[in-house]
């Protein structure tokens, strides 16, 4: 079986040309901030925070592609950068400041540096996965695109003591039946948290599944437990059994 990885300034396709169970996305797996642009040493701490990447989110998606079988699209651009799953009209597109403390690569931001970066980064991100999802639908086979991301235990004084959140919108059924097969692998599991699928904050699954007719989950796990590769990838394993017991049409239908 021919394994694939492809990279970019954008982004990464990681997996397998055989059609796998799944589509993984990872929109916030790089705090990467590309020339022309620099980091300032301040910038340097934000970006290794949950602010700048989803802590853990590509190794786990990185070993849930290779256990599936499956494939995948993974930024190569920080969220701090411009936010890929953020529609482009959003008003947290680009943070100018993290927790009151401005960052010198977007101290000056104007209109027409927000538009390059749409352009180089967020477009072909987007392009990209529409190009992988579009592939996979045209084959055989059961298929779940899924945008895999990670968040903080703790977020000002709000403590998310879930292991993990699984985000919906449409996909009740299918939501419900993944949260079960999760927790048969012993972790706590919630539905729409630590934020609602419902609430415009599941974007990139949104766009894609949408415009693909696809069946689409985004999966939140807790930074705690995926801190370190070895924790990261293990994560990774234990996903893929939950997921290798659900079954989901390649194409939505009622109920489904």
């Amino acid at each position: 079986m021919n394994a694939i990885y492809e990279r970019y300034d954008s982004h990464e396709v990681y997996g397998f040309n055989a059609p796998g169970p799944l589509i993984v996305t990872c929109e916030h797996a790089s705090n990467r901030i590309p020339a022309p642009l620099r980091s300032s040493a301040s910038d340097r701490h934000w970006l290794g925070t949950h602010w700048g990447i989803d802590i853990g989110a590509r190794t786990v998606c990185r070993e849930l592609i290779r256990q599936t079988r499956s494939i995948g699209v993974m930024a190569r651009f920080s969220r701090l950068l411009t936010d890929a799953n953020r529609e482009p009209t959003h008003e947290h597109l680009v943070r100018c400041a993290v927790e009151g403390e401005v960052l010198s690569f977007n101290s000056r931001l104007t209109i027409e540096e927000v538009d390059r970066r749409l352009e180089r980064y967020h477009a072909p991100y987007h392009a990209a996965v529409d190009r992988v999802v579009d592939r996979r639908m045209k084959q055989a086979g059961d298929v779940l695109l899924f945008s895999v991301h990670s968040f903080t235990p703790k977020l000002g004084d709000d403590v998310r003591k879930m292991d993990v959140g699984v985000l919906f919108d449409p996909f009740e059924a299918v939501a419900r039946r993944l949260q079960a097969e999760i927790a048969v692998e012993g972790l706590s599991v919630a539905l729409n948290e630590p934020y609602s699928g419902r609430h415009g904050l599941m974007y990139s699954a949104l766009r894609h599944g949408a415009a693909h007719d696809a069946v689409y989950l985004e999966l939140e796990i807790n930074q705690a437990l995926i801190g370190n590769a070895a924790d990261a990838r293990k994560m990774g394993r234990t996903l893929a059994r939950a997921i290798g017991r659900l079954k989901v049409r390649a194409r939505p239908q009622e109920g489904a």
